[in-house]
Order: structure tokens, then sequence, then C-alpha cells
């Protein structure tokens, strides 16, 4: 009677490429079918929330793409599985950067220098966190840059001017320590602007916002949208600052689908009144692969760019040397057509969790 050959056990190191490879491409689609929701279902809160992830996607399905491919020195039992679940991994893996990069380009516009005898304009926008505007880190940043508009976000304005009484000096601290001269304030004190340059037809419109369950006493599901004129001695830059809320819930995700339709609405009005000359700044809470932040520059014809051409992180958590990890691009800009965009850059970390963004754009002076 003879006895069937027992298959010759494996090795230690060919079982760990086996997994490596199994895990890796599995891994991969998981990934990549994650990151695809932000462009299949836009319209779904968990579906468009992916899209603040999808340089982390992209990272991790590269790595499972090349760890199924390491599993490929070794032989598997389920040969033919193997290789269709790769292919698919690779498949999924390139649609995704195909969207991504698709998107990334989408109303982006090339970088230039100004036009000879136009006027650069820098403008800066920080998300505070709270920061105190007195803070001799985010002075000395603003000392260094001289910014010709400066825009803040999650201000707090009346914790702010009450530290200032108790340090006995202006609220604000305009004209000094790198800020201009020119101050305005939102009505709700969640924005605020400097400004070298005079301030007119000043407006703020408050969204109003519903309160998820169990929401600390800080929060305010009411957010306030700051439009303004800056009179730089050129045409006037119609200044449009923006803040929604993040959507962190399905009820936040739906105050800042509402805010955003309001953003349109005042964009309209600017647009039918002044033409072009728009520049609308800030944290959008979006990342620039959200399809309802593009929705918004491709119905007004804005236009944006990228640090290095390139979506890079501006809030980051935890801690600033792991914003390359742990991190997303919701600090943006967008400009009407007509606008030269001359520089955009990233700032250092001055205390809060988010990086100043810093725009230079032209301007052609008037007679």
């Amino acid at each position: 009677m003879f006895r069937k050959p027992q298959a010759k056990p494996r090795s230690l190191i060919h079982s760990v490429l086996s997994l490596i490879g199994w895990c890796g491409s599995l891994g991969a689609i998981a990934v990549s079918v994650l990151g695809l929701l932000a462009f299949l279902a836009p319209d779904v809160w968990l579906a468009d929330n992916m899209s603040f992830f999808l340089r982390q996607f992209l990272a991790a399905g590269l790595a499972g793409c090349l760890g199924g491919a390491a599993g490929f020195l070794v032989r598997h039992r389920l040969r033919l599985m193997y290789r269709l679940t790769w292919f698919v991994a690779v498949i999924a893996f390139l649609s995704l950067a195909g969207f991504t990069g698709a998107r990334t380009l989408a109303n982006t516009k090339p970088l230039g220098p100004a036009a000879p005898g136009d006027r650069p304009l820098k403008i800066v926008s920080i998300n505070l966190e709270h920061l105190f505007l007195g803070d001799k880190v985010l002075q000395a940043f603003l000392e260094k840059e001289q910014p010709d508009v400066v825009v803040f976000q999650e201000v707090l304005w009346w914790l702010q001017e009450r530290r200032w009484q108790r340090l006995g000096l202006p609220a604000g601290g305009a004209g000094k320590n790198g800020f201009p001269e020119y101050l305005k304030v939102g009505d709700l004190g969640g924005l605020a602007v400097y400004s070298r340059f005079p301030l007119t037809s000043e407006e703020t419109r408050v969204i109003s916002g519903d309160v998820p369950p169990g929401a600390n006493v800080y929060y305010d599901g009411d957010r306030e949208l700051l439009s303004l004129s800056v009179d730089t001695g050129s045409a006037p830059l119609h200044l449009l600052v923006i803040h929604p809320d993040s959507p962190r819930s399905k009820i936040r995700w739906e105050n800042k689908r509402r805010y955003f339709d309001e953003a349109d609405s005042v964009i309209d009005t600017l647009k039918a009144d002044n033409g072009s000359n728009i520049l609308a700044i800030g944290d959008w809470n979006s990342s620039p692969w959200s399809a309802r932040f593009q929705q918004t520059l491709t119905r007004n014809g804005l236009k944006t760019a990228y640090p290095d051409g390139w979506p890079q992180t501006t809030r980051f958590f935890f801690d600033y040397s792991l914003h390359w990890i742990l991190g997303a691009p919701v600090d943006q800009f967008a400009v009407s057509r007509d606008i030269q965009i001359v520089n955009v850059s990233l700032g250092p970390d001055i205390g809060s969790d988010h990086l100043p963004l810093i725009v230079e754009i032209a301007q052609t002076p008037t007679n």
C-alpha cells in the first residue's frame, strides 16, 4: 500500500512573504475603495469625509501593492486567486491615484510673476485655534512676513479683548508688532481681518447651524461669513473670509453644506456688483479633493493653487512633528480668473494647530 507523499512544510520566510503579499493586496483594495468613496458618493457624509485622508490612502495603497508584489517571490497554493487579488489591488490603487490627480489639477492656476508695474499683495490666513493675538511667536512671524492683509479664524474676540484689557493694552494691537493698522471683526467674533489698506463695504452674514447632541458649551453651530473690500489703490480687492463648521458629525457636515450654499450666494452678489477681483480665503474645513469645494470653484469661476503644486498639511493633529502623517489640507484660497497668483507657501508652527497659509497675488495700480 502506497502513501501519498506529504507536502514539504513551508519555511518561515515563505510563510511571512505569503502573509505580507495577501495582507498588502487586500489592504490596498480596502484603502483604495475608501478613497474612491469620496468621488463616487460625495453627497454622503462619511464618503465625503474620506477626501481628508486621500494622501494617507494613496501611501497605504502603494505600500500594499508593493507588499503584494513581494508575495510573488514565493509560490502560493491559490496561485490564480492571488494573482487576481493583486491585479485588482493595482487597478484600485491606480484608479484612486488618477481621480486624485485629476481633482488636484481641476480649477488650479499656474503661478506666474507679476507683470511690470503690478503691485504684489501678500495675504496671510491663520486659524488661531484660540491662540492669543499678543503671542510673541505669532507677532514675530508677522513682523518677519510683513503681510498686507491678515485673515484670522477662530479668534474668540470677546476673550481676546479681556486678555488685552488685563495687559492694559488696546484690544487687537492693530498697527503694531507686525499687525496692519486697519481692523475689522465679524459680528460673532470668530473672524478678524487686519489690513494695510482701508477696508470698505463690510458685511457679516451669520449662517445658522444646528447643535449636535453632547456638544460642549464652547461649541456654536452658527458661523459667520465676512465680506469686505480692500482699497489697495488698484481695483478694489473683494475679500471673502471663509470658516464653515468642521464636518465631524453628520449634523455638522450639513451645517458646512449650508455655509457653502451661502458662500455661493455671496459670491454671486459680488460678481453681479463688481464683476471680478474676488479672493475667498480661510479655513474651509474641506480638502481640495472634496466635491463640494470644487463645486464652489467651478460654479463661480474661481481658481486656486497649492504650495509646491500639491496640497499639503495645514491642519495637524497632536503634534507638529507628525503633521506629514496626522494632518489634512483644509486651509484654502480661491481667486477670480483675472487675478495673477505669484506665490503660495506655508508658514511655520506658530503655536496653533494650523499652519499659516501665505498667498501673494499681483495687483495692477490704477491712475
